[in-house]
């Protein structure tokens, strides 16, 4: 986009020079000098390069900055995680979350950035003037920005409710939008989305392009929320047998830590998910469907469709700090009268984000051989160091009592076990300090399992619910699930066991109703304290409200 601004600079200044000229053949209107959309678009190459910006916004959900504040998507705040630095952070008590809140408000506002481009997109998409080589070109990539659009919309509507829904460039000052109704956005959504998967390819060359089995997995998950069962199983249905494409879960080990190496040959095929390079189709993964793509190197990365990244694009761009922000400390820490208790660690967490203890503990009980639990996927034995008082009773490498680790008086509150899937024992160039670099599933498989679950579910057919709930336990080797035993509840534990810190939690809980709920009951105790029913819809932020002098946006109830 940087280039783009030039080139908007260079025909501002232009069009200061020739309005000096008194020549008429300069005052004629021009669309090939004119900064109009029907102008500025001509080539697939320019649409790309505009298009690139979506997944940009998408990479930008993902721990671009130390600290919490890309947490909370995953949940922060409410049944799966908490910030154990600080009990009066916003979502630690519900009671600061309101619209001048900044960490929603900037979801709410990244969502209208990816609407205003795809708007832009689908308009000039209609030019005659563009050089399609064929109509399915054409569809292809406004079915890409309508994917963006219906995915941003999707993500309002979960969250907030109702939405002003902006269907088209907005060329003028425009300061009286209107809120539509929840189910009114979500129906927007859904339009979107079905001309999506009616149009984006089966697979791309590219990894980290959308494909049509996106489209379908998001498009289960809205028909769900309008209360379409059917439709929700069709789509899913169509990813899972192999209409969208061939995706199938993993089941045997593949990829960068598939060697016969010290630290790879302990490991097995649901680590292998979360190793670094693993994560795409073109290396071997069968289940990612939608992967938001990150690079090693720190300026300069390609983004999908082959797109450069602007100079001086940086870290937020191009290098997660997942492993600082998931990772416990047990490297820096003591506890009274047990100096450097925690020596073993194979990262460099900073525990800006600690997992409840429904997710470290609750979902794990009667697991057997649930490989999602074992020690190689949630690390949950640490060590005391060689310096430990023999006083205290303890020796060097005696393993440190449990009760340490989930204290909350001191300082080992920042121990806690750490899951693969957020960082490595194998950093780039043997640097532990923000060397763990990986792609972010968006949509992996398990999901459209589970949303195919739901809607069988909500249907009542338990037998099919759990037969879908089965595929994925299966390949954990946990224990069947009976058909009388499936829940909403059950499905949400089961989403928690296998999609931490990738699922969007919040808005999952959100379109189910559920923030309330589920933080009441299963959240950190200040969560826990001062969550209130009206948070299951988060609030519109002020900065929107204020805006819009021409027409009143009324903020969700108690807010």
């Amino acid at each position: 986009m940087k280039a783009y601004k030039h080139i908007l600079i260079v025909i501002a200044a232009s069009s200061l020079l020739f309005s000096a000229c008194k020549d008429d053949k300069f005052l004629k209107e021009d669309l090939r000098d004119k900064l109009v959309v029907e102008g500025g678009f001509t080539s697939k190459a320019q649409f790309d390069a505009l298009s690139a910006s979506m997944y940009h916004d998408v990479q930008l959900l993902y721990t671009a900055v130390d600290g919490v504040h890309d947490a909370w998507v995953l949940g922060l705040g409410t049944d799966v995680m908490f910030d154990p630095l600080d009990n009066t952070t916003k979502y630690n008590n519900w009671g600061l979350v309101n619209s001048q809140e900044t960490i929603s408000a900037d979801f709410f506002n990244l969502q209208y950035d990816m609407i205003k481009v795809a708007n832009t997109l689908i308009s000039a998409a209609a030019n005659p003037a563009v050089l399609w080589t064929s109509e399915a070109e054409k569809n292809a990539t406004i079915a890409e920005a309508r994917f963006f659009r219906g995915f941003a919309y999707r993500n309002l509507a979960n969250a907030y409710g109702g939405v002003p829904i902006v269907s088209e460039p907005v060329a003028t000052p425009k300061v009286d939008f209107q809120r539509s109704t929840r189910e009114e956005t979500w129906t927007f959504a859904k339009a979107d989305l079905e001309f999506a998967r009616t149009y984006l390819p089966l697979t791309t060359n590219a990894p980290g392009r959308v494909v049509r089995a996106a489209a379908d997995h998001f498009l289960s998950e809205v028909d769900i929320s309008l209360k379409d069962y059917d439709g929700a199983i069709a789509a899913a249905t169509r990813v899972i047998d192999g209409t969208d494409g061939s995706y199938a879960l993993v089941n045997a080990r593949f990829g960068s830590r598939n060697t016969t190496a010290a630290l790879d040959i302990s490991k097995d095929y649901y680590y292998d998910l979360f190793a670094m390079g693993n994560q795409n189709r073109q290396t071997g993964n069968t289940e990612g469907i939608f992967v938001a793509q990150f690079e090693v190197t720190a300026t300069g990365a390609v983004v999908p469709g082959g797109v450069a990244a602007p100079p001086g694009v940086s870290t937020p761009f191009t290098r997660p700090l997942i492993e600082r922000m998931m990772w416990s400390k047990p490297w820096s820490l003591v506890k009274a009268g047990y100096p450097n208790v925690a020596s073993d660690t194979s990262g460099r967490g900073v525990a800006f984000v600690r997992m409840t203890n429904y997710v470290n503990y609750t979902i794990w009980k009667n697991s057997g051989t649930d490989m999602r639990n074992n020690e190689t996927n949630i690390k949950r034995k640490f060590y005391f160091g060689p310096t430990v008082a023999a006083s205290t009773g303890f020796k060097p490498k005696d393993l440190i009592p449990k009760s340490f680790l989930t204290s909350r008086d001191d300082t080992m509150l920042y121990v806690y076990p750490n899951w693969a899937k957020f960082g490595t024992d194998k950093h780039i160039n043997g640097t532990p300090d923000n060397g763990y670099v990986r792609d972010f599933y968006v949509i992996r498989l398990p999901e459209t399992y589970f949303l195919r679950a739901e809607a069988y579910l909500n249907k009542g057919n338990l037998a099919s619910a759990a037969a879908d709930l089965n595929v994925v336990r299966a390949r954990a080797k946990a224990t069947p699930v009976a058909a009388g035993e499936v829940t909403l509840d059950y499905i949400l534990d089961e989403r928690a066991r296998e999609l931490y810190g990738e699922e969007f939690r919040m808005l999952t809980l959100g379109r189910l109703g559920l923030i309330y709920d589920r933080t009441k009951r299963f959240g950190y105790e200040a969560s826990a304290a001062s969550v209130s029913p009206n948070n299951n819809l988060l609030p519109i932020p002020q900065t929107a409200i204020d805006r819009n002098v021409g027409a009143q946006i009324v903020n969700n109830p108690g807010y």
